[in-house]
């Protein structure tokens, strides 16, 4: 248990951050997994969603792509706060998000705000996602990036 789990569980969180900015959403439940999406937002308590299918069944049907499908939003982590359990099997995580857009004719601007806090688990000495909370802290524009944007508000 060292530097290169720390590495490891970063790259990861990096990876599912691209992924979802290029709209490969098949990717994005690849790289969660098998693990549980848990999304909770100002108002709403998404249900958990799980396994792979349901979780890109969900970000395709919730997140707004533009043309060739690219959601133009950069998610940016933050702070991110990683502790390893001492079986040196599990660890989670906890980080600050921001995420930008320029949604066609607007400007580039930040859509939303929060935490992930995530779980993980070492399997054959690769680190997989359990777990990914997504706590939405502060909303603006949501609607650009969101489809559910009219159960937020109000």
């Amino acid at each position: 248990m060292g530097a290169e789990d720390y590495e490891q569980i970063r790259a990861l969180c990096y990876r599912y951050t691209f992924a979802l900015d290029e709209g490969d959403f098949r990717t994005v439940a690849a790289i969660l997994g098998d693990g549980v999406l848990r999304p909770s937002m100002p108002g709403v308590v998404g249900e958990p969603i799980d396994g792979p299918e349901e979780i890109e069944r969900f970000y395709a049907e919730q997140v707004v792509t533009y043309k060739n499908g690219d959601p133009r939003t950069r998610h940016l982590i933050s702070n991110q706060l990683i502790e390893l359990a001492e079986d040196g099997l599990s660890a989670s995580s906890r980080c600050y998000f921001t995420v930008l857009q320029r949604a066609p004719g607007h400007e580039y601007q930040i859509v939303v705000g929060g935490q992930y806090h995530d779980r993980f688990r070492k399997t054959g000495g690769v680190w997989r996602f359990t777990e990914k909370t997504i706590q939405v802290d502060h909303l603006n524009r949501i609607e650009l990036h969101f489809r559910i944007a009219d159960t937020l508000k109000g």
